[in-house]
């Protein structure tokens, strides 16, 4: 296949997972392809569903890249070929790493709904049987910590295709898109046949009192978190469930049992949740912060009540509010 029907191929494929938010939410996720001793790789903030309306590529020197991993250097200073204000995604070294013409991360909900739990790994041997080669990495800061880790078992087992990352994703190395949707649809189909849909303990939504300073988030699927008894629970106890949800909403949900639980406060969140009541926001929501509560309530909705539930830990929770780079990309999100 030719460079530029690669490249035609890689946008097409984007813009359809692009639109479809169990596969990417908003800038999340990124894509490459390689094209001798060059990388593209999706730049930092950019969302793949705009791939055949912008140009959200970014050309990086893939032989430099290799060289500094080569000497066990995975905080490479990545300079794009051509001149750009684009900056390249933060997950650059890992798609440099993976030795498959095309590699995909994405943050796709049923498969998310297992790597949220403690016992992961088990629960995916379970379905995907003896299927594909892939592997797991426990939980690793998003850029030079998991290229590190994920480096590590290229070497051991470089056959690999699949990689699941706790709390976090999927990536998946192919030698054209066609493998690479074939595998997907594999992993998300044999995930949504085992998940658990927790519909059963909802309730209306009493008609939403004006709260002086906020908004009404009107959104018929994020006020299922204050409808459902269940989704309610999950989130004022299992908020920071992976690194995009954090970036975006914070580290900290805000739920109260009801109005005068609200009222007794002296905390003023910018996000808060207030049970069968509704929920409401200090500043308005960007799309991209609505696209990330709808995934976390896509989620929930599939969490087994069974499985114990793995947190992104205070460290951890620190680790991605505080990096420059996720500032950048929160920045230039919509």
């Amino acid at each position: 296949m030719e460079v530029n029907n690669i490249r035609e191929a890689v946008e097409k494929f984007c813009t359809t997972i692009g639109s479809n938010p169990m596969l990417v939410q908003g800038a999340g996720g990124n894509i490459s392809w390689k094209d001798g001793d060059t990388l593209w790789v999706k730049a930092s903030g950019m969302w793949m569903a705009d791939a055949e309306k912008k140009d959200i590529f970014v050309p990086i020197d893939l032989k430099n890249i290799k060289k500094e991993i080569a000497k066990s250097n995975y905080s490479v200073d990545i300079q794009t070929i051509a001149l750009s204000e684009l900056r390249p995604s933060i997950e650059t070294i890992l798609h440099s790493l993976m030795p498959h013409k095309i590699v995909l991360h994405v943050h796709a909900v049923e498969t998310l709904a297992y790597l949220v739990t403690q016992n992961y790994s088990e629960l995916l041997n379970s379905i995907l049987k003896n299927t594909y080669n892939y592997a797991y990495v426990d939980y690793k800061k998003p850029g030079p910590d998991l290229a590190e880790a994920i480096s590590k078992i290229l070497i051991d087992s470089p056959g690999v295709q699949i990689i699941f990352l706790q709390n976090h994703g999927v990536v998946i190395g192919g030698i054209d898109i066609d493998e690479i949707d074939k595998i997907l649809s594999f992993i998300e189909c044999a995930a949504k046949d085992h998940a658990s849909q927790n519909s059963n303990l909802s309730r209306k939504v009493m008609q939403e009192p004006k709260m002086e300073g906020y908004h009404t988030i009107n959104d018929e699927k994020i006020n299922k978190l204050v409808e459902n008894e269940l989704y309610f629970l999950h989130t004022k106890s299992n908020w920071a469930l992976f690194p995009d949800h954090v970036v975006f909403l914070g580290g900290k949900s805000f739920c109260y049992s009801s109005l005068k639980e609200f009222s007794l406060s002296k905390e003023k969140p910018n996000l808060l949740f207030i049970r069968g009541i509704g929920v409401f926001s200090h500043k308005k929501l960007s799309y991209t912060q609505k696209t990330q509560l709808r995934c976390y309530c896509d989620v929930v909705s599939r969490l087994n009540p069974k499985h114990k539930i793995n947190n992104l830990n205070e460290s951890q929770i620190h680790e991605l509010l505080n990096w420059n780079l996720e500032k950048h990309r929160v920045k230039n999100s919509k």
